[in-house]
């Protein structure tokens, strides 16, 4: 039987079973507390009772912690996961237990970082919760009785748009790149333009993979996880060539992201395009097009899988649609 007592102007109840870790709450009506005590039998005797001590004495900081040391850490891209998961911990939210995050608190920090971040971004930091959540249960063995976040919406988000750089955008880019005192930042723009290579490629890229006389290069463990080998252009190759070589191999020698991120910001501002690197792939593949390669070669060279990612690369302008209909 449970033992129900006065303590402090409240009911508390205090359930003992053997095998089962002492089971105790306070409610401030006696009524609500012999109801709580009846349900908690109930369910003990039917091998139902799942005790969520440990969801009310953990808070979401710590169990994001333990998701981004132990799991987020193997996969690709672990650094944004980590800024992402550093952030979050600094929000009131994750000083609350897990167990006590509710599908309106989480609304209501939905509807504060919407007002500061891309609806993209508020979902991913709400599926970096989610992730968390799962961990905590099939991982930590921890019991909780609701996920939160399997009953919020995620934001709508506005239809992708990439931007092109023109040629004369390009020129500029690269005139202020030579002034930069990341001497290979030239070069890298060259290979997002010429050849669609994505920033982690470029950062992975070695000397030894690359081929001088056939201007080819492998792409080593690349973002979908397989080696990819592109063509490279006369421009980039004959660069590169000038470039001081490293002790480690690497032809883009950046141990930090971050590091790149800020002489690119550097060029940006410095020359008032404010396009992202990323558009520099959108260039390769509408350029490309237009020069008349093919879907196949266009998936070849950039290592896109789906036919519907490589549509949203590829912006065909009305001008060049008129010129083709009137040849």
């Amino acid at each position: 039987m449970a033992t129900i007592r006065k303590k402090r102007n409240k009911w508390q109840v205090l359930i003992r079973k053997r095998n089962i870790k002492a089971i105790s709450k306070t409610f401030i009506l006696k009524e609500d507390a012999l109801r709580w005590a009846r349900e908690v039998e109930v369910n003990i005797e039917k091998g139902l009772y799942q005790d969520n001590s440990s969801a009310r004495s953990i808070t979401l900081k710590r169990i994001l912690e333990e998701y981004r040391d132990k799991v987020s850490i193997n996969n690709k891209g672990h650094y944004i996961d980590r800024y992402k998961i550093n952030k979050l911990c600094k929000d009131p939210l994750a000083q609350l237990t897990i167990a006590n995050i509710s599908p309106l608190k989480l609304s209501e920090f939905i509807d504060k970082f919407k007002k500061k971040f891309h609806p993209s971004t508020v979902n991913k930091y709400i599926s970096l919760i989610s992730l968390s959540y799962k961990y905590a249960e099939k991982i930590l063995g921890i019991y909780i009785p609701s996920n939160p976040t399997k009953f919020i919406t995620r934001l709508k988000v506005p239809p992708f748009k990439g931007k092109i750089i023109t040629t004369a955008e390009e020129l500029i880019w690269l005139k202020y790149a030579e002034q930069s005192k990341l001497y290979w930042l030239k070069v890298a723009i060259m290979l997002g333009i010429d050849c669609g290579v994505r920033r982690g490629e470029i950062l992975k890229l070695k000397y030894a993979d690359i081929n001088f006389n056939e201007n080819t290069a492998l792409l080593r463990d690349t973002k979908n996880g397989t080696n990819r080998e592109i063509g490279l252009s006369k421009r980039v190759i004959e660069y590169i060539k000038k470039l001081p070589r490293t002790t480690d191999g690497l032809v883009f020698p950046c141990k930090r992201y971050d590091t790149f991120t800020f002489y690119f910001r550097q060029l940006q501002k410095r020359s008032g395009i404010f396009k992202r690197f990323h558009d520099t792939r959108h260039t390769f593949a509408s350029r490309r097009t237009t020069e008349g390669w093919s879907v196949t070669e266009l998936a070849a060279q950039g290592g896109w899988l789906q036919l519907q990612i490589l549509k949203r690369y590829t912006h065909i302008s009305s001008v060049y649609l008129a010129k083709k209909i009137n040849e």
